[in-house]
């Protein structure tokens, strides 16, 4: 297990601008990357700026000064023009910029990606169709086994996958879940809803799941910043919510500790995976082969990437890659950066 050095100091880049001028597109993580070495140290540079209103929001044009202040770094805001578009009737602001990509965060953010098997018994269930047909298209209908809302929009879903962990003597179980459909409401029929489906990505299945169509985007937090996860949080990779055996860069993982472990959006974690084991006395070395207990030691563990919580659940997270030197696979460890 490395060590963890609780004070860090920001390193700011030996290329970093002395000014900035935010744009459109431009995420957080970005930024944080013009000025630091290390992006989860951004809380650091950014802390002289608490007299702003919402400091933590920042608009496309923004100017950002870098300034040393008793020698450390501090990164200053000067607020600039927010960014408008004027209608008839309306007048309205530039967007803060994200803390990803939208790509990276709305998916994971907006919709319940996991769904733990607790409630998983209060969740509709498709029935199927009225004609028995298995294969269906835009326009036709299916029965759900719940009164739905029939002013919303509902999506179906299938479980992908179901990882475990054990905790205070209980084993609790989160399923990964998959989009197949779009639909709305056309009819209700006593305890069952028929809906109309808008639009298909898979085939439909008996037991898809059936949930509320994800929150408006304009009451999400998308601008947390990244930060350094405290030194007594650990994780291990259970999965990928994709269901690919190996993990890479830009793709969203699953760790198997979530808000009751302390886990918040922008936390960092490395990862690492262990090294050889060895076995065998001194002039004897050989590796072990890890199917088979009795290996003597283990060398150094190895660094294989860097992950940021995007999403805490109860027991669970989601979490970016946002950098990988090779391709892992679950059952690597998430600790505190190192310095």
């Amino acid at each position: 297990v490395p060590l963890v050095w609780a004070d860090y100091l920001p390193i700011v880049r030996k290329d970093a601008p002395q000014t900035y001028i935010v744009k459109k597109g431009d995420t957080l993580w970005d930024i944080s990357s013009y000025f630091l070495d290390n992006p989860w140290l951004w809380p650091k540079l950014w802390h002289a700026n608490s007299y702003i209103k919402n400091p933590h929001l920042i608009y496309p044009g923004d100017r950002l000064r870098l300034r040393w202040v008793k020698g450390q770094p501090q990164l200053v805001l000067d607020r600039g023009k927010a960014q408008v578009k004027l209608t008839p009737k309306m007048r309205i602001a530039s967007s803060p910029i994200t803390t990803l990509h939208d790509s990276l965060m709305f998916p994971y953010l907006a919709e319940d990606k996991l769904l733990s098997a607790r409630s998983l018994e209060n969740v509709a269930r498709v029935i199927g169709s009225s004609d028995g047909r298995s294969y269906m298209a835009p326009g036709d209908t299916i029965w759900v086994d719940s009164v739905l809302d029939g002013g919303s929009e509902w999506w179906i879903y299938r479980i992908n996958e179901t990882f475990s962990r054990e905790g205070e003597g209980t084993k609790h179980q989160v399923m990964a879940l998959q989009e197949v459909a779009k639909a709305r409401v056309k009819a209700i029929d006593k305890e069952r809803s028929l809906l109309r489906l808008t639009q298909l990505r898979q085939e439909i299945h008996q037991n898809d799941l059936v949930l509320p169509a994800p929150i408006d985007t304009r009451s999400l937090n998308m601008s947390f910043a990244p930060t350094v996860a405290p030194s007594q949080l650990q994780a291990q990779v259970v999965g990928s919510i994709s269901g690919q055996q190996y993990m890479a860069s830009k793709q969203v993982i699953i760790l198997d500790r979530g808000h009751l472990d302390n886990f918040e959006p922008g936390q960092v974690f490395k990862l690492y995976r262990d090294g050889a084991d060895i076995s065998g006395p001194k002039g004897e070395y050989a590796y072990h082969d890890s199917r088979f207990s009795g290996a003597e030691q283990q060398l150094k563990h190895i660094e294989v990437g860097e992950v940021m919580v995007l999403r805490p659940y109860e027991y669970f997270s989601l979490a970016v890659v946002t950098k990988s030197f090779e391709p892992f696979k679950a059952g690597v460890v998430a600790l505190p950066p190192t310095y």
